[in-house]
C-alpha cells in the first residue's frame, strides 16, 4: 500500500479510536456513589440525583458516556452543541448553536445555562462536559455591546491570524458568560470534564474557561489587539469598552477558581498524537512524535518543516497543534489544506516525501474536509492538470485545488476537537 493510503487510513482510525465516549469511559470508573478521575475518588450524592450540563464540539458524544455509565443518577441534562441532537432523552433539553461566529442561538443558549446552573442548590451536585467550541456555542456580551458588535469582532479575530489563547483572552473580557461568570453565582459542587483544545491545555483558554477564572486583563485584551493590528478596526463601542476597562474603571474577570468547582482534563492533542503513533506502527511505520508545537504562522510553520526535513534523510515524524493563517480573500478552505498547499508550492523535489495535514474535528476552515495529504505526484498532477498554486494560495481556494488533484481529506465531523495533527514521511533515497 503507498504510503500516502496508509497516513490517510491511520487518521481515519484515529478519529474513531479519540470518540469522547470512549475518552470519558478510558478516564473515568464510575461507581454506585462515587466516580474516579486520574485516581481522584469524587463522591456524589447519596439521596439526590445530578444534574448534567455541558458545551462543544464534543458534548453529544461525551454525553452518551454519561449515560451509559449513571443514566438512573441524572435528574435533568442542559446540553449545547453545534450540530443536530441524537440523544433522545426524555430529561434532555438540548440546544443547537453556532459555530465558529456565535449568533443569537448563541446568546439563548448562554441564558439557559446560565439561569439552569444558577437554579441550583448548596446540596446538588453537577457533572459539567465542555469541549472546544464553546467559545462561540455559549455567549452573552456585555450589556455595552451588541451581539453584531460581538461578532464582527470575533470575524476579525478569526481572519486575523490570532493565536487561540489571545482570541479567548479578549472575548472573556467582553462576555458575561467566560472567565468563570456562568457559575459566577451557582452554590452547587461540581467537576467539570475537559477535551483540551488547546496547546498549552491551560483552562483558563479552553472554551473560554466558562466554570474556571482568568489570570489576564483588560491590558492584555488590548495588548493582543495591538499585536495583531486589530485595535483599530474592531468595532468603536468594542474599543471603548475595553479602553474603560484598562484604565480601571470596569471590573476585571474573576481571578480564582470556584472552591466548589473541580476541573478534570481527560484528553488532549498528546493522545491524539500517541494514537496516531501507535496506529501507524500497527501498519508497519515507526513514528516519531516532535515536541515543538506548531503554532505560528502558516508561511513560518512550512519554512520550518523545510529546515526540519533537510536534516532528516528518512524517517516518520508526527506534529501537533494548529497553524495560524491570516486570511485576506474569500476562498474555501482552512489552515490545515492551506499549509499543505504553501508547501506543495515548495516541494522539495529532490526527496521523496508524503505529508499529511487535518483537524481532529474533521473540519477545516470553512470547507467541509478535514485537510490534505500530498506527495510527488500531487506535483505532477498539478503540471498535468495545469494548476497555477500560487493564485489559489492568494484566493485562500486551497480546498477546490485539493478537490481537482484528489488529495483532500473527508471525514465528516468527528464530534470531537484536540487541535490537529501534521505528519511527513521521508522515504530513504535509493543509491
Amino acid at each position: 500500500m503507498q504510503v500516502k493510503q496508509i497516513l490517510k487510513d491511520s487518521f481515519f482510525e484515529v478519529l474513531k479510536n479519540i470518540e469522547p465516549k470512549r475518552l470519558i469511559n478510558n478516564k473515568c470508573i464510575f461507581k454506585e456513589n462515587e466516580i474516579i478521575i486520574n485516581d481522584e475518588i469524587i463522591s456524589l450524592p447519596k439521596d439526590k440525583k445530578i444534574h448534567l450540563f455541558g458545551s462543544g464540539k464534543a458534548v453529544l458524544s461525551m454525553a452518551l458516556g454519561i449515560y451509559e455509565n449513571i443514566e438512573d443518577k441524572i435528574e435533568k441534562a442542559v446540553l449545547v452543541g453545534p450540530y443536530k441532537n441524537s440523544i433522545d432523552k426524555k430529561n434532555l433539553t438540548y440546544l443547537e448553536s453556532s459555530h465558529p461566529i456565535p449568533s443569537n442561538k448563541s446568546l439563548i443558549a448562554a441564558e439557559y445555562l446560565k439561569e439552569s446552573m444558577e437554579s441550583l442548590e448548596e446540596d446538588d451536585f453537577f457533572i459539567y462536559l465542555l469541549s472546544g467550541g464553546t467559545s462561540a456555542l455559549i455567549e452573552l456580551p456585555v450589556e455595552e455591546i451588541s451581539m453584531e458588535e460581538f461578532q464582527e469582532t470575533t470575524d476579525l479575530m478569526l481572519k486575523g491570524s490570532m493565536p487561540i489563547v489571545a482570541m479567548n483572552c479578549i472575548r472573556k473580557h467582553l462576555s458575561q458568560v467566560k472567565a468563570g461568570r456562568l457559575v459566577e453565582n451557582c452554590k452547587a459542587k461540581g467537576i467539570v470534564l475537559v477535551l483540551s483544545d488547546v496547546i498549552s491545555n491551560d483552562l483558563e483558554a479552553i472554551g473560554s474557561a466558562p466554570l474556571y477564572c482568568d489570570t489576564s486583563s483588560f491590558q492584555t485584551a488590548v495588548e493582543y489587539l495591538e499585536k495583531y493590528d486589530l485595535l483599530d478596526v474592531i468595532p468603536k463601542k468594542v474599543k471603548e469598552y475595553l479602553s474603560l476597562g484598562q484604565l480601571g474603571k470596569i471590573q476585571d474577570t474573576p481571578k480564582t477558581p470556584k472552591e466548589n468547582i473541580k476541573h478534570f482534563l481527560i484528553a488532549s492533542n498528546e493522545i491524539l498524537l500517541n494514537d496516531i503513533k501507535k496506529e501507524l506502527h500497527s501498519k508497519n511505520i515507526t513514528a516519531s512524535i516532535i515536541d515543538k508545537k506548531i503554532e505560528e504562522d502558516v508561511n513560518i510553520v512550512v519554512e520550518d518543516l523545510l529546515s526540519f526535513i533537510e536534516t532528516k534523510k528518512e524517517g516518520c515524524f508526527i506534529f501537533g497543534g494548529e497553524a495560524l493563517v491570516k486570511v485576506t480573500s474569500n476562498g474555501k478552505g482552512g489552515r490545515n489544506q492551506h499549509l499543505i498547499l504553501s508547501f506543495l508550492n515548495k516541494f522539495p523535489i529532490d526527496k521523496t516525501i508524503t505529508i499529511l495535514s487535518a483537524a481532529s474535528d474533521g473540519i477545516d476552515g470553512n470547507s467541509n474536509s478535514a485537510g490534505a495529504v500530498i506527495n510527488k505526484e500531487s506535483l505532477e498532477k498539478t503540471k498535468v492538470l495545469n494548476l497555477d498554486i500560487k493564485k489559489y494560495l492568494k484566493e485562500f481556494n486551497s480546498n477546490e485545488f485539493f478537490e481537482k488533484t484528489n488529495d483532500l481529506i473527508n471525514t465528516g465531523p468527528s464530534h470531537n476537537n484536540m487541535l490537529d495533527v501534521l505528519i511527513i514521511n521521508i522515504e530513504k533515497q535509493k543509491d
